[in-house]
């Protein structure tokens, strides 16, 4: 057994989606490029054994899988996978066009991911999941700012009444 894998493709729904900048929680100075895909459990368990099989290659004496940490987890019906890079991914469409690089992705786009498996014994032991590339199906766009409208109405200035109408109580 090897400690990487190459999962040559994941197909799901973007959950958490950071492909257009980078996430800058954890690492305020570079950020990680990174997308968490929902996939159905029925289409899940080859990418599981495949991401197991990698983990299970840098597990020494008496470590057991199930303490290992893993880049997937299972929520009722659902898998999700966390594919991650500092380098930022070039993004294709489903017709192999590349995707300008002001296209802000969001959350509920399908895409296609290639990954790399990687094994691990620093800070703990288990894997990640490296990726490589990424072809968007069905774009769900969006600004940082929402959808960069104002959601109020228009109001006269200074008025503090509702546009909105009101039935009369008696």
């Amino acid at each position: 057994m090897t400690n990487t894998k190459l999962i040559p493709e994941i197909y799901g729904e973007a959950k958490y989606c950071f492909l257009s900048t980078p996430d800058t929680f954890f690492d305020e100075k570079e950020g990680q490029y990174s997308v968490t895909l929902n996939v159905p459990k029925a289409n899940a368990g080859a990418l599981i054994r495949d991401i197991n099989e990698v983990i299970k290659s840098v597990l020494t004496n008496g470590e057991s899988l199930d303490a290992a940490k893993k880049p997937y987890g299972v929520e009722g019906d659902l898998v999700w996978f966390k594919t991650k890079t500092k380098f930022k991914p070039t993004l294709w469409d489903k017709n192999q066009k590349k995707i300008e690089d002001n296209v802000n992705v969001w959350k509920g786009s399908t895409m296609w991911v290639k990954c790399i498996a990687s094994g691990y014994r620093k800070n703990g032991v288990g894997a990640t999941l490296l990726l490589s590339g990424v072809q968007i199906d069905k774009l769900v766009e969006g600004t940082g700012e929402g959808t960069g409208a104002c959601p109020f109405p228009v109001r006269a200035n200074g008025s503090t009444e509702s546009v909105l109408p009101v039935k009369e109580v008696i």
